[in-house]
C-alpha cells in the first residue's frame, strides 16, 4: 500500500511545533512576571519616597500590561491616485496595574506621595495649594515591566519612561468580602 506524501509531512510539523513549546522557548505565561518602580529622584532626596518602600510596593504588584502602542497617521493627499496613510509618529497608552494593599496601606500611601510630590493638596484643608504643582521633571520616574520564564530570567523587558500615578483608583470595602484580599488599581501615564 502506498503512502500519501502529505500524511508524512503533517505529522512532521506537528512534532516540530510541539518540540517549540516543550523547551525553553514555549509559551509566555501572563503569571510570570516581576514590576520594578523607581520613585522620582527628588523625592528619594527629600526623603519623601524612599526607595526601600519602592521595592516593597514593587512586590506587591498583582497585575500589570505591558504597554500598548499606536502609529500615529496623516493622510497624504499630496500624490495622484488612492490616498496613502503615512506614520508620522506614536504614542502610548496609560499602563494599568493593581497591587494588593497591606494592613498599612503603604501602597496607598506610596502612591498618593507621589501624587501629592507632583502637585501639593495641604492636608489642613485638603484643598489644592496655588502655585503648588512641580516641574515636570522633578515628579516623572521609570517603571520597569519584566516577562520572566519558568526559571525567573528576565526575557522581555519595558521600562514606562517618564512615568507617574496618573489615577489611584478607589477600594472597595464590604462586610460581604470576608476572605478576600483588599486590591487598588493605578493608571500610569
Amino acid at each position: 500500500m502506498a503512502q500519501r506524501f502529505w500524511e508524512g509531512l503533517g505529522y512532521s510539523v506537528v512534532n516540530e511545533f510541539l518540540s517549540l513549546f516543550l523547551k525553553k522557548d514555549g509559551y509566555a505565561k501572563p503569571s510570570r512576571y516581576e514590576v520594578v518602580i523607581y520613585p522620582p529622584t527628588k523625592s528619594v532626596t527629600d526623603g519623601l519616597l524612599t526607595s526601600e518602600i519602592a521595592r516593597k510596593v514593587s512586590y506587591f504588584a498583582e497585575t500589570i500590561v505591558f504597554p500598548g502602542r499606536n502609529l500615529v497617521i496623516k493622510e497624504d493627499i499630496s500624490t495622484y491616485g488612492p490616498i496613502r496613510e503615512i506614520v508620522y509618529g506614536s504614542t502610548y497608552e496609560d499602563v494599568s496595574a493593581t497591587f494588593y494593599v497591606a494592613t498599612d496601606h503603604r501602597e496607598q500611601n506610596f502612591f498618593h506621595k507621589w501624587q501629592d510630590f507632583a502637585h501639593n493638596i495641604t492636608d489642613d484643608t485638603n484643598e489644592d495649594s496655588l502655585g503648588a504643582t512641580k516641574y515636570y521633571d522633578d515628579y516623572i520616574s521609570s517603571v520597569d515591566i519584566y516577562q520572566l520564564d519558568e526559571k525567573n530570567t528576565r526575557r522581555l523587558g519595558v521600562r514606562l519612561v517618564e512615568a507617574f500615578p496618573k489615577t489611584i483608583g478607589s477600594i472597595e470595602m464590604s462586610y460581604g468580602i470576608t476572605n478576600a484580599i483588599e486590591k487598588m488599581s493605578i493608571s500610569f501615564s
